[in-house]
């Protein structure tokens, strides 16, 4: 590849991510930093959480904040106000900025809503997955349907901002009729935002393991674009735009921390698991919770796997996340980032996919067609592997 230049991102870092890694169960096809609750360790990781800001020195203004997990809804609200005044006294938050906290539907109640939004959460994002009693056992969800559709109705007649539920597609003997049923369900609630997952079999989960032993755990591979077909159409007709392969939301709505990663700016994580990347720098926390709580208390590095970035490495990543978006990439901020360089290799190398269709580039923009963005994925595979 050409010899390129990597300015950096636009923006400056002002994106924060926290991992709180409790559950009261393992979901069976998470691969994330988990581990069973402990509420006598809340108050630790929070301090840990904190004393791992402390190692870096972040100018501010932070745009987006996002505790995710596991399930950051099983912090108490003392817990959480104690964390966001924390980080509020160490870097500055912008006025308007998204704070998003990740909930399961068993944590929603009238005095945990409440308690979030006076410490000032912005945005809730709600695990429904599907309103199926018997996939929500098979899944290791611990909530009901019944459940589910109360902490929606509560959430969507008392929250005050910004919410998103996600749907979770492919579970093994799914059908077009469960696929319907559950995103009428959930746009019963008039989300202003809605995530659909297909569900991915990730080495070391209850799933991968139930695969390697020869059973069959997901939805065949030929049925996912008609499932698309039925819930995309669904959550189009109901005024909802898909902004990315897997996000759809009502104006002014999207999610404003995932576009960040899908712009491949600078961001930090802390937590177990968690990853960052900023500068040439890329790198993931010990995800043993443990192990991540004793190298805070001795003041030892907590990072593991870390990478040195070239700019061909992050020309490439820059265009796989942002082919992903309705928007596509900017030419011009391609330019400003790499220099003008990167045209020649890469606006080549996308020659065939634009022949096919599959690809659009006018003097300021590529992107994948709309009717083309559900199968983003393998477009965007089978460019990297022509590289």
């Amino acid at each position: 590849m050409t010899r390129l230049v990597d300015r950096g991102p636009q923006s400056p870092l002002s994106h924060l991510y926290l991992h709180v890694p409790y559950c009261r169960e393992r979901c069976t096809y998470c691969a994330f930093a988990t581990t069973l609750d402990k509420q006598e360790e809340h108050d630790e990781l929070v301090s840990a959480l904190l004393a791992e800001l402390d190692r870096h020195e972040l100018d501010g203004p932070l745009v987006t904040l996002y505790v995710g997990g596991g399930t950051p809804g099983l912090l108490s609200g003392e817990c959480l106000d104690r964390l966001l005044r924390g980080i509020a006294l160490r870097v500055p938050l912008s006025p308007e900025a998204e704070i998003t906290l990740e909930v399961n539907p068993l944590n929603v109640a009238p005095a945990t809503l409440q308690a979030w939004q006076d410490v000032g959460i912005t945005r809730l994002s709600i695990g429904v997955q599907t309103f199926v009693a018997e996939t929500l056992r098979q899944l290791a969800r611990l909530h009901s349907g019944d459940e589910a559709r109360a902490a929606l109705e509560l959430v969507a007649s008392t929250w005050p901002t910004s919410w998103s539920a996600d749907l979770l597609v492919g579970w093994k003997d799914q059908t077009e009729a469960q696929v319907e049923a559950d995103t009428r369900q959930l746009l019963h609630f008039a989300p202003p935002h809605v995530s659909v997952y297909g569900l991915t079999v990730e080495a070391g989960t209850t799933l991968h393991q139930l695969q390697a032993q020869g059973q069959q755990v997901t939805a065949e591979p030929e049925r996912l674009p008609g499932f698309d077909d039925i819930w995309a159409g669904l959550i189009h007709a109901a005024g909802m735009e898909r902004y990315e392969v897997s996000n759809f939301a009502r104006p002014g709505h999207a999610s404003r921390h995932n576009a960040a990663y899908w712009r491949n700016d600078a961001y930090l994580g802390l937590g177990p698991g968690a990853s960052s990347s900023l500068g040439e720098l890329r790198w993931s926390n010990n995800p043993d919770v443990q192990g991540y709580l004793a190298g805070l208390r001795d003041g030892s590095s907590v990072r593991q796997r870390v990478e040195r970035l070239g700019p061909d490495d992050r020309l490439i990543e820059c265009m796989a996340v942002g082919l992903r978006t309705r928007s596509g990439i900017s030419l011009s901020d391609l330019d400003r980032r790499f220099s003008p360089a990167w045209r020649s290799v890469i606006l080549d190398a996308l020659g065939p996919l634009r022949d096919q269709g599959l690809i659009e580039i006018n003097e300021s923009t590529i992107r994948i067609p709309s009717n083309k963005l559900v199968l983003a994925d393998n477009i965007i595979s089978s460019w990297v592997r022509d590289l």
